[in-house]
């Protein structure tokens, strides 16, 4: 038995716009992601020999999936399978990300999967097979595979690294149920004609975003921070227009939603006003997270522990 341990990062949405409906009902998007330090921990075994199985323990989360409809095991089971390997894959689960909060935790934990089992299987995929599989998965697996600072386009699949968000500290804040993606979809579509030729919508500034991550530009990037879902999810969820406004209330440079919501995150320039806020919101009843921007995760230099 080979096995290692992997974090499984989330994600925040520095920019998140849609551009397109395409034919088969899917999406385009346009936009920068940013890998952040609140993680889940994943210890991933692999076995040779035998035939394909997998087993997960998820612990005792609440609403968390447990059997093979977990998308880490989902992922454990596709890799055996892309790659032509039998085995046994025990998986490890200790969660931390918020479950349905637009933080991509369930994508970021398939993704971690896929990184071990390509090392514990002496790399069996290349990074661009690591990538497609991870699609089938998911839209954000194939970013979460490598985190760091990245401008996101098509359906999540075209990548292109981006300068990383200036050092800051980020406050991550939940209350309440979440929206689901879909509906969320359902909604643009009905504000933006399906997304059509020539139906206006706002201007969601990504360049001038572009150009600060560039720069270096903490202030900037607070400026250009922009998700197109937010103004329909604070008419249906008060408690994201809230956040917002405690979060600037207690420092924050700038706040905003991230994905289809719930979470809300804040840009702090100081620690110590980041942790006051984080504790000020916990207070009040949210879920409330301190962490920072999370650099990018190298696909082939970790250890594997026999």
């Amino acid at each position: 038995m080979m096995q290692t341990t992997e974090a499984a990062y989330a994600k925040i949405n520095l920019c998140l716009d849609v551009t397109a409906r395409r034919a088969d009902g899917y999406h385009e998007i346009d936009g920068v992601m940013q890998a952040v330090s609140l993680c889940d921990t994943l210890t991933v075994s692999y076995t040779p020999g035998g035939a394909a199985a997998v087993s997960l323990d998820a612990g005792q989360t609440p609403g968390l999936p447990a059997g093979p409809e977990n998308l880490a095991a989902r992922a454990a089971a596709r890799f055996l399978e892309a790659a032509g390997l039998g085995g046994e894959v025990r998986i490890a689960l200790e969660k931390r990300i918020p479950l349905a909060a637009g933080l991509a935790g369930g994508s970021a934990d398939a993704a971690a999967v896929l990184r071990a089992l390509n090392r514990l299987t002496d790399f069996a995929l290349t990074a661009g097979e690591l990538r497609a599989l991870g699609l089938t998965l998911g839209a954000d697996v194939p970013f979460c595979l490598s985190g760091g600072c990245r401008r996101t386009r098509g359906v999540g699949e075209r990548l292109e690294p981006c300068p990383p968000m200036p050092a800051c500290s980020l406050v991550l804040a939940r209350r309440g149920e979440g929206i689901s993606t879909p509906w969320a979809y359902a909604q643009l579509d009905a504000c933006y004609g399906g997304f059509a030729p020539g139906v206006p919508r706002p201007d969601a500034g990504l360049p001038a975003l572009l150009a600060s991550l560039r720069a270096g530009d903490l202030s900037g990037v607070c400026r250009g921070l922009y998700n197109l879902f937010e103004p329909l999810a604070v008419s249906r969820l008060p408690d994201v227009g809230l956040l917002r406004e405690a979060l600037l209330s207690h420092g924050a440079l700038a706040a905003r939603m991230s994905g289809s919501g719930p979470t809300v995150y804040g840009v702090f320039g100081d620690g110590a006003a980041a942790i006051a806020a984080c504790d000020a919101l916990r207070a009040q009843g949210a879920a409330a997270f301190v962490c920072r921007p999370q650099a990018e995760i190298p696909l082939y230099s970790y250890a594997v522990h026999e």
